[in-house]
């Protein structure tokens, strides 16, 4: 029996003084043996845990695997595994805890990356220790499964060798067939010497010759172009691919030459060939050449058309095809154009209709369609476009896609909005010379009689001066002065004097208008913007577009009015009640008042910035009394004007009555000296002037005159004191109205309701 290694070193022992034990012996013996076995096998013996961490292993497969012992006992066993492998692994350890054994094929990585196969055969101990240890061997079988696969795949090469073998015998067969009964032409060609082998009898027809005679030639003999470049090049492409398609011109046997398209195949069979299959095309060549001259006409229209052209798909909306004219009208290049959808670059209020057009055509509710809509280009301009659209499919085929003829009809929508815009803006005007004939009439009707400024007294004179010079600009005037001091006089000769005065002077008071229909008056309304619009009206801004307007009393206009003025007079621009479009307007303001508008600030009843706006040229108009020079020239002026109108004549004036006029003072200034110049000269019978001087004093009521009791008389002689007392003025904080203790609007009914004009009132002396 042969000794362990350690066999020498243990019969030494028996030298030993010591007495030796023969079973200690013999176990000292087996340990020795079995730990050479150990470290010196080849086969992975080792000891783990149920994590995957090594606790032992023998120092050779350590080694093969490229690690010392150290080293890959500092390595979880999860790392050494082939990562295809790891999910095979974690079950492998469960499978070891459940069961208590497991055996299988695992790959395992050595430390350069080479993968190497190990069958393994590990069972779990849980007897005699703290913890469960799985002992196993594994041994390397990655050539035995290497040479497993290459068997197999010897095997396989074997049985398709046979197969196709088997192959080739039908196919032998199969291509005798072929060669007999095709309608094509097939020539089988010796790829050495190009010489045919074989042709069949359709060949023979297209050639000319017989069977025996192409026999005898090869295919140089009837190609028209058989150059060596060419032979190889066709050589090289039947190496890299097996076959190849090709368009050769072949030679008859009587010369003529005819197209051809070749199939060229190598085959093999018992040995290789190179069959061609050749079919005559020259029919298809012909129709080829039309189409292509019908497609370079087409192309020609195509590029060139005046109009654009896209090809759109109906299902979907999208670009497939367009042409340069249509890329200039959508002001995109074609690559911006074919892929997106036709409705993202459509203006948003044509979407709908556009939708709506392409549902119809992929359903086939359509057969064609036009229809005008707009393409919004990148820089936001808008485009009009008139489309006529028609689908394109053939017979039998479902509609997916259309065709679209598209023509830029900017110019011609500009030409038709600009007729539009034209035919508003003359019923506009037509409307507007209507009101400004309708209001000329009504002020010619109610017109004080002034021809012209009449007076010479310096004051007089002082006034004309500012008005020459601020006639010329276009400046906002403030006309400051008394009731009847003649300041819608001074503003019209102000408009006579500019440049303005071709057009209209326009004039509104504000004091005489209801604080509720005055904003109607000044700005306009649309139909319906209130209760009893029942029509469009045209405000006096509109009318004195180019012209001058008048705003008489201007410190009646109510508070929550202002700010809407002032922005007229700042931006030029306002909207008509109830209306949604800015209006634009180009006019002079002229304004009057008989208020102290700097205390109406101060009092908060009038707002400073309009205050200040309306005050860039100041004139303050003198009352009658500051000019009592003009009293004799007003008088003789409204004594010839009253007797043309009442058809007298009155030649005189007497002295008495000149200095009795002269020497009163005129709290109503012009207005009220008009006044009582009228009634004088309807008093007056014959040639001079027989003025009620007895009228010129103080017309305080006392209690020894006679006065009627009724209630409405007496209501009558209430309003008209008050009247007087406030010089004819209505409203404000020193207006009749005030002093009543009413509302302007209602005063006003009353005055109408009594029949008393405010302007004709007799001042109170």
């Amino acid at each position: 029996m042969a000794s362990h290694p350690g066999q020498q070193k243990r019969h030494s022992a028996e030298e030993s003084p010591v007495a030796w034990d023969p079973i200690r012996r013999d176990l000292e013996e087996d340990n020795d043996w079995y730990r050479d076995l150990v470290e010196h096998s080849q086969d992975l013996l080792c000891v783990h845990d149920l994590e995957g961490r090594l606790l032992s292993v023998n120092p050779v497969p350590a080694r093969l695997l490229g690690y010392t012992v150290e080293e890959i006992l500092r390595t979880p066993m999860r790392d050494l595994i082939d990562p295809q492998f790891r999910e095979q692994f974690d079950a492998y350890l469960r499978e070891v805890a459940r069961t208590g054994e497991s055996h299988g094929l695992m790959a395992v990585l050595t430390r350069s990356g080479e993968r190497r196969i190990w069958e393994y055969h590990n069972t779990l101990r849980t007897e005699g220790v703290e913890r469960p240890i799985v002992r196993g061997i594994a041994h390397d079988v990655t050539e035995q499964v290497r040479a497993s696969k290459a068997l197999r795949a010897s095997n396989e090469q074997l049985l398709q060798t046979a197969r196709e073998r088997e192959r080739m015998l039908g196919d032998l067969t199969l291509f005798r067939t072929l060669l007999d009964q095709s309608n094509d032409a097939i020539q089988v060609v010796d790829p050495e010497t190009l010489r045919f082998l074989d042709v069949n009898e359709r060949a023979c027809v297209e050639l000319g010759y017989s069977r025996e005679e192409l026999l005898s030639m090869s295919v140089l003999d009837i190609d028209t172009d058989p150059s060596e470049g060419m032979r190889a090049e066709v050589e090289k492409r039947l190496r890299e691919s097996g076959f190849i398609i090709m368009e050769r011109v072949q030679r008859r046997k009587n010369g003529t030459t005819f197209p051809v398209e070749v199939n060229l195949r190598k085959v093999r069979l018992d040995r290789e060939y190179d069959v061609a299959l050749s079919r005559n095309i020259t029919a298809r060549k012909q129709a080829e050449k039309a189409l292509r001259e019908s497609e370079r006409r087409f192309r020609a229209v195509y590029e060139r058309s005046p109009m654009g052209i896209a090809l759109v798909d109906s299902a979907n909306g999208r670009i497939l095809q367009v042409n340069p004219k249509y890329c200039e009208i959508a002001g995109r290049g074609e690559e911006e154009l074919v892929g997106i959808d036709v409705r993202s670059i459509t203006h948003p209020d044509d979407v709908g209709q556009t939708s709506e057009q392409l549902r119809q055509l992929a359903a086939e509710e359509l057969a064609s369609y036009e229809m005008e809509k707009r393409y919004v280009r990148p820089d936001g301009s808008v485009r009009w476009v008139k489309v006529q659209v028609a689908p394109m499919w053939g017979e039998g085929e479902r509609g997916r896609w259309h065709m679209g003829l598209v023509q830029d009809i900017t110019e011609r929508k500009q030409s038709e909005e600009a007729i539009v815009a034209l035919v508003q803006e003359v019923s506009e005007a037509r409307k507007k010379l209507a009101e400004e004939k309708l209001y000329l009439e009504q002020e010619i009707d109610t017109e004080l009689g002034f021809g012209e400024i009449i007076g010479k007294s310096k004051a007089l004179q002082a006034v004309m001066g500012q008005v020459g010079k601020v006639a010329a600009s276009d400046a906002t005037v403030l006309l400051l002065g008394e009731t009847g001091t003649g300041k819608e006089l001074v503003a019209r000769a102000i408009h006579r004097l500019s440049l303005r005065s071709g057009s209209s002077f326009i004039k509104l008071n504000c004091a005489a208008i209801p604080s509720g229909l005055l904003e109607s008056e000044l700005f306009g309304n649309e139909k319906g913007a209130f209760t009893g619009a029942v029509n469009k009206k045209i405000g006096r801004l509109e009318l004195a577009d180019k012209g001058t307007l008048f705003l008489d009393e201007i410190g009646e206009i109510p508070l929550a009015l202002q700010p809407k003025l002032l922005r007229v007079l700042q931006d030029q621009e306002f909207e008509r009640l109830g209306g949604i479009h800015t209006l634009k307007v180009d006019f002079r303001l002229i304004a009057a008042t008989n208020r102290d508008l700097a205390d109406a600030v101060r009092e908060n009843e009038f707002r400073s910035d309009l205050y200040y706006r309306l005050n860039v040229f100041p004139i303050r108009l003198p009352p009658l009394r500051e000019r009592q020079e003009d009293i004799r020239l007003l008088v003789e002026h409204f004594v010839r004007q009253f007797s043309q109108r009442m058809n007298k004549s009155i030649t005189s004036i007497p002295k008495r009555t000149v200095d009795a006029l002269m020497g009163w003072e005129w709290p109503g200034n012009v207005r009220e000296l008009e006044n009582f110049v009228e009634r004088s000269v309807i008093l007056t019978q014959g040639s001079v002037l027989v003025a009620p001087l007895s009228e010129l004093k103080p017309m305080t009521a006392t209690k020894e005159e006679v006065v009627d009791e009724s209630l409405e008389a007496a209501e009558r002689d209430h309003i008209l004191r008050a009247l007087r007392e406030s010089h004819g003025q209505i409203g404000g904080p020193r207006g009749a109205a005030m002093r009543l203790g009413l509302k302007r609007t209602t005063l006003q009914s009353k005055l109408k309701q009594l029949g008393i004009n405010p302007r004709s009132t007799p001042p109170e002396h």
